[in-house]
């Protein structure tokens, strides 16, 4: 079976399949062929079950693959890193893991994430603030023409320096904007008592958290912000592996990342090189909207878009999950690929039948499927348009036990 790769990464696909069934392994395969098949593909992986450094340690510690591993915390020693890592049961007291690990330790490939304490507005967060002035001055024209005055100083300050909606203010943009301000209210006449008047005169908070904040990441220097993540990422990074077990904040990370990502390539209307975001255990970031409240549907909501706009700008998606039926179908019906494995739940073999046509009693036969055995049917990356072919993943862990006896 030859494999478009680049299809694959930019038209989506997905893996699923019930527990035991293969699905870790048959990631890492694909992921593998993609970082050694493509020229340029990059990787990035929201790995919630802290199994992937294991996984693609090949990969990790090769020093000619540009690759960063971001986990929850600070790592201060090679056990501490060994232990942070999820291994299967044959390997995991295997001591020659250590020497992979150290390997990515001594390339300066291991970092972790840290959300800023110091919360500075987003852009997004300032436009909003200036929009909430319109309401008690719909009856003052010149107070409007403020308003939108200052509004698109911001818009073009932002398009000027390639900034998106949801990055957080600068400095620079702050005193550019406080001037600006300053100036619009005077010369339109604004009540110094007014609430548009206060607004457009007070920067000296904003100026503080940001100061504090840039102090506090000074302090830390294996951690990484967001901004750092996404520069990683654009530069020479292939693949990044985020590592992180805490569901609020890895679909942080998801929703800051993945609109950030999204909102610059639209900008720049730019395609290369494509980025493949992996989401395992899917069902934890793009969870069925009706069921879900909070940051769970608002992550769902977000890797929705980026399914559904991500093609045209280069921007793909993998969703891997056990549990098909808890799972926003607007965002399934974006793939163009898919896996099935087993599953025993007739629940979700229905919903694959009718989301992705295929027919109920072929995918009965997925029922007699031995781990790693799959059923593959996709629209664009093999040729055989839509028709589905049943194959045979190799086993991931030949992988890892080459390099281990070649490198412990």
């Amino acid at each position: 079976m030859i494999f478009d790769f680049e299809k694959l990464v930019r038209y989506h696909f997905g893996v699923f399949a019930f527990t035991g069934g293969g699905k870790s392994n048959l990631m890492s395969n694909i992921l593998r062929r993609i970082l050694l098949h493509t020229e340029n593909t990059k990787v990035i992986i929201f790995d919630i079950s802290c199994e992937y450094v294991f996984l693609l340690l090949d990969i990790l510690a090769d020093p000619n693959t540009a690759a960063k591993v971001i986990l929850e915390h600070r790592i201060d020693s090679l056990e501490q890193f060994f232990n942070s890592v999820v291994k299967p049961r044959e390997y995991e007291a295997d001591e020659r893991i250590k020497a992979g690990l150290q390997r990515i330790m001594e390339q300066g490939k291991v970092a972790y994430y840290i959300r800023p304490k110091q919360k500075v507005p987003t852009y997004s967060q300032f436009m909003d603030e200036l929009e909430n002035q319109r309401k008690g001055s719909v009856d003052r024209p010149h107070y409007m023409n403020a308003i939108d005055k200052i509004h698109d100083a911001i818009l073009e300050y932002m398009e000027k320096n390639g900034l998106s909606e949801n990055q957080e203010v600068n400095e620079d943009f702050v005193r550019y904007i406080d001037k600006v301000a300053a100036e619009t209210v005077e010369e339109l006449k604004v009540s110094p008592k007014s609430g548009l008047y206060a607004w457009a005169t007070t920067r000296n908070t904003i100026l503080d958290r940001i100061k504090r904040k840039h102090e506090e990441e000074q302090k830390e220097t294996d951690a990484l912000t967001v901004d750092k993540i996404r520069e990683i990422l654009e530069d020479k990074a292939r693949i990044v592996c985020i590592s992180i077990s805490d569901p609020f904040i890895i679909k942080e990370l998801v929703i800051n990342l993945t609109q950030d990502l999204l909102a610059r390539r639209k900008r720049k209307f730019k395609v290369k090189p494509y980025i493949l975001f992996v989401f395992d255990e899917a069902q934890e970031f793009i969870p069925e909207l009706s069921g879900s409240v909070g940051i769970d549907k608002k992550c769902s909501k977000q890797v929705e878009t980026l399914l559904r706009q991500g093609r045209k700008y280069g921007l793909g998606a993998c969703i891997a999950t056990q549990r098909v039926a808890y799972l926003n179908t607007n965002a399934l019906q974006q793939l163009h690929t898919y896996f099935v494995g087993t599953l025993p739940r007739p629940y979700d073999r229905a919903l694959i039948s009718d989301t992705f046509m295929i027919d109920k009693g072929i995918l009965e036969k997925t029922l007699e499927f031995a781990p790693g055995e799959w059923l593959l049917s996709s629209y664009i990356a093999t040729g055989i348009e839509n028709v589905p072919i049943f194959i045979k993943a190799d086993n991931a862990e030949n992988e890892i036990e080459k390099y281990l006896k070649n490198n412990a």
